[in-house]
């Protein structure tokens, strides 16, 4: 006989909240005390000018993840934006972009005046299909985002063949997937480009926003530092700005920061890596819900966890299971985000006032439609709820999710 569910009266399996992340220690906090003291004593400013954390945490950053360039940002957004700038790309080019994804990773596009083309994806995994990357390349196509969603690589090895062959540039989005490895190589070394976010939240941060971008091309590298810095002549003969840029420089506070995060960062995944491996030993008997598929030759870094339903073997819809789950006290959430042309922005054309650019732009002259073209982004949704995890869970809270988990699938099994 079935235990009754706490959302039925029952009693809940955790009656305490799941424990905080605690992302910094005293080690951040000397570190921020130090460049103050710093600054008290021999003056300065925190802009990156003058100072020296940007430039030391530029190249920390590049040679942990393995590229020979990185530029600061002010947050991962701008690190997109940044890539983007870089390319020196023309009004009305067509840049492909995973359809799950942060708004904050189709933005830049807009902003660029290009246009957003979606990829479907890999149901199981949420990552760009690289079959159907393949079929949205036009004679206007520039460039392919690439989101590694959730801390799982994408499977970049067809999608870089795919960029050779039709000579495009690959930037790959790390936003979720900090210290993540594609066959031996950490994500954001496969690419042209990658971006990541270090805002608060994420496997490391730089002080509550920030980003970073890599190149090993160090054309890119120059236009990408000129472009954060609103088109400043850096490695130019020239003495005025070079083109339309932004203000997204990082400053040395952010820097401070993230210096000590990054030593923490392969500690912490590793960390994170043992909680999910805690919860898939604890749960593999369950029939209808499960660890979300991973792709192999990968190592993930796992920024949530994908749970896998199984509809045709439960009694109840996927939304009365995370409902019930919730109850007994489970950090989880039906679905994972929107799909990004279903969202209100992209589907009314809400950018530039009322104009509908850069859809309507003469320079590009076409019809983009987003409906009915992305499936397979639908049926992640419909078939994955998602589970928080971090570093700071223990064998009691794996403990927890697996009960809860256990109990919530035998009373809802056929």
């Amino acid at each position: 006989m079935s235990e009754r569910l706490a959302i039925e009266g029952g009693t809940p399996v955790r009656t305490v909240p799941f424990p905080a992340r605690i992302q910094i220690d005293e080690r951040e906090i000397e570190a921020v005390l130090g460049l103050m003291r710093k600054v008290a004593a021999e003056g300065g400013a925190f802009d990156r000018y003058g100072g020296t954390e940007v430039d030391s945490y530029e190249r920390e950053f590049a040679a942990h993840f393995g590229t020979a360039f990185a530029t600061a940002t002010s947050s991962g957004t701008a690190a997109i934006h940044t890539a983007l700038g870089a390319l020196r790309l023309d009004i009305g080019c067509e840049i492909i972009s995973a359809p799950i994804t942060d708004p904050g990773a189709v933005a830049p596009i807009l902003w660029c005046n290009c246009i957003p083309i979606f990829a479907d994806v890999d149901p199981e995994t949420f990552n760009l299909d690289p079959q159907s990357v393949e079929r949205c390349i036009s004679d206007r196509t520039r460039a392919i985002i690439v989101c590694h969603l959730a801390g799982q690589p994408a499977d970049m090895d067809p999608i870089m063949e795919i960029a050779r062959e039709h000579n495009l540039v690959v930037i790959e989005d790390c936003a979720q997937a900090h210290e993540a490895e594609y066959k031996g190589r950490k994500v954001g070394s496969i690419g042209h480009l990658a971006a990541f976010s270090l805002m608060s939240g994420k496997h490391s941060t730089s002080g509550g926003q920030g980003g970073m971008v890599l190149t090993n091309d160090e054309e890119l590298y120059w236009n990408a530092k000129r472009f954060a810095d609103r088109g400043k002549p850096f490695n130019s003969p020239i003495e005025t700005n070079l083109f339309l840029g932004m203000n997204y420089r990082m400053t040395e506070l952010q820097a401070v920061i993230g210096r000590v995060q990054l030593q923490k960062l392969p500690a912490i995944v590793e960390k994170r890596r043992a909680v999910v491996e805690m919860i898939r030993e604890r749960i593999q008997d369950l029939e209808a819900i499960r660890l979300g598929r991973v792709i192999e030759d990968v190592k993930p870094s796992y920024w949530f966890l994908f749970l896998r339903v199984h509809p045709e073997k439960l009694r109840v819809p996927k939304e009365q299971v995370a409902a019930a789950l919730q109850a007994e006290g489970l950090p989880v959430a039906a679905s994972y985000a929107w799909v990004i042309p279903d969202m209100y922005w992209i589907r009314e054309r809400k950018t530039y006032g009322e104009s509908r650019c850069p859809w309507s732009c003469p320079y590009y002259g076409k019809e983009v439609r987003y409906d009915g073209q992305l499936p397979n982004a639908h049926l992640a949704r419909e078939q994955h709820m998602t589970l928080a995890i971090h570093e700071c869970y223990t064998e009691q809270e794996c403990d927890d999710i697996a009960r809860a988990l256990r109990k919530v699938e035998r009373a809802y099994l056929k």
